[in-house]
């Protein structure tokens, strides 16, 4: 029984990728404590990884052609780039538009967006097409271009862009005070200028080993964004900044 129950949930746990504490005791009718000594176990194994209130599934199917593979760097951290993806997908509402931007942490989104209804996902990121494939529900639209191998990315023409967001989130290399949100490709940067201009709200998400960094080429200015969502309480000088110029935080 406990093979078959172990079975089961990792079974489920490989079609859905993330499933509440509150849904897998509904799904499998067993007491809490049974169900934390079944995740302990899947855990042990590098089936899972815990996150608030729920799991993911986090087994790689080998299967897979080398291209939908992650880049190295979206291993490091994934902890905590999974916690920024879990509070950023709480900021998504029902019927939004949104904007996901390329980077080792925006994808991780997507897993927190399967419950919500009409939602539509604009991205120019493989990696967050490859998110969006596994919920129908989900309606994506893909900017396309030139393939980028670095960041696993589309060049896109943004002269022909035209689709309006109610909520971007959007990736940084640094974020600084003095010089805003910087990173080190031109063409990257300029989708993300582009895409802050027609968000209504902006969240940049920006774990805490991109404070005080700054890359050579600037896309917008701090004034732009609506809140960052981070793994970390920031230094007080940025704290301060951002309660005097509205600007939310989240970790």
């Amino acid at each position: 029984m406990k093979y078959n129950r172990l079975n089961e949930i990792e079974l489920y746990l490989s079609q859905k990728q993330y499933a509440s504490i509150e849904d897998l005791l509904e799904k499998f009718n067993i007491s809490l404590q049974t169900l934390r000594r079944v995740l302990k176990e899947l855990q042990a194994r590098g089936i899972i990884t815990k996150v608030y209130g729920g799991v993911l599934f986090k087994r790689g199917n080998s299967a897979q052609p080398d291209l939908s593979q992650p880049a190295v760097h979206s291993t490091i951290n994934i902890e905590e780039k999974i916690k920024i993806g879990e509070l950023a997908g709480s900021l998504v509402e029902n019927n939004d538009i949104i904007f996901i931007d390329s980077g080792s942490t925006a994808h991780y989104i997507v897993d927190f967006l399967a419950d919500k209804e009409n939602i539509t996902v604009v991205t120019h990121s493989l990696d967050v097409l490859n998110a969006v494939s596994k919920y129908p529900s989900i309606h994506c639209l893909a900017l396309g271009g030139a393939y980028h191998h670095e960041s696993r990315s589309y060049y896109v023409d943004t002269d022909t862009m035209r689709y309006l967001f109610n909520k971007s989130f959007i990736a940084t290399v640094g974020l600084s005070l003095p010089r805003g949100l910087t990173n080190m490709n031109f063409y990257e940067a300029a989708v993300k200028t582009k895409v802050i201009a027609n968000s209504i709200k902006n969240y940049v998400l920006c774990d805490h080993t991109k404070f005080n960094v700054t890359a050579f080429n600037n896309f917008a200015s701090l004034e732009k964004i609506e809140g960052v969502i981070t793994d970390e309480c920031p230094p007080d000088n940025y704290l301060n900044y951002f309660k005097r110029n509205n600007i939310q935080l989240f970790y």
